[in-house]
């Protein structure tokens, strides 16, 4: 009985509000003490889809979370690599600095990112965005892919490098397929932070950068809190569905195996 009530306890806490916002967002009438809305309705999905820019800042919100996933992989692999099969003075030093931005204040952050961009001009431009959002979402890159190299036996590279193999061919025939399940892992992960990312995007974006995390907070500060919720619906579909798809039709054995 403590375990099914702890086990209750523990869902609401994390999917409560997940569940307050899908009802906000068919609620036609939801005044206190109801526990749940006196009357349901859909209008609001359909004013979100018309609210001027929403659709393009969610095409926004796709395209800087595509580009800056592909940017954050293309860095982190080798960082990841070097970071674990290197051997060289300051290797400690070198994983503590890039875990900083994990340290530092989005704000704080932020700030500083917006200088420098604002001196470059890319300001309210897609390369600002994008890269803003993989500043973000490197750290995280990197120790997800530090640690996948560290959990591969190193043993199989030396197998492939005894054989004649080259580093290169070892890499791609034995290390990538090891390693597939902790690219996809850490590709959905930075997908999902770069679809919500807001500090960032708000201090570089502009109006034809704006992504939906924007967007969203413009609509709550005018009160619109029923089409904010529809729209925060919105927003958690792409993470939903790539989520779905990993999980859905990319096995974990299909990929440790190398596809075959």
């Amino acid at each position: 009985m403590g375990r099914a009530t702890f086990t209750t306890v523990f869902a609401g806490f994390i999917l409560g509000p997940f569940a307050v916002l899908l009802l906000w967002s068919v609620a036609q009438s939801w005044f206190w003490p109801s526990p749940l809305p006196t009357a349901f309705t859909l209008r609001w999905y359909m004013w979100a889809t018309v609210v001027p820019g929403i659709l393009r800042s969610l095409r926004m919100s796709l395209i800087v979370a595509v580009l800056a996933t592909l940017l954050t992989t293309v860095v982190a692999l080798p960082a990841g690599f070097v970071l674990s099969r290197g051997r060289f003075p300051g290797r400690g030093a070198a994983r503590l600095l890039f875990s900083l931005p994990l340290m530092i204040p989005y704000i704080t952050l932020g700030i500083g990112i917006a200088n420098v961009f604002y001196r470059l001009r890319l300001t309210d431009t897609l390369l600002g965005v994008v890269l803003a959002h993989s500043i973000a979402t490197l750290p995280f890159g990197i120790l997800i892919l530090t640690s996948a190299f560290d959990a591969l036996p190193l043993d199989v590279e030396e197998a492939g490098l005894a054989c004649g193999a080259t580093r290169w061919q070892t890499f791609w025939r034995l290390t990538a397929p090891l390693l597939a399940p902790a690219l996809l892992a850490q590709a959905v992960y930075v997908f999902t932070l770069s679809m919500d990312e807001f500090t960032l995007t708000l201090l570089v974006s502009g109006p034809d950068t704006a992504t939906l995390p924007v967007q969203i907070f413009a609509s709550i500060g005018e009160g619109y809190f029923q089409i904010s919720s529809a729209l925060s619906m919105l927003l958690l579909l792409p993470s939903v569905a790539v989520i779905y798809f990993m999980v859905r039709f990319l096995r974990t054995g299909f990929l440790a195996a190398g596809g075959g």
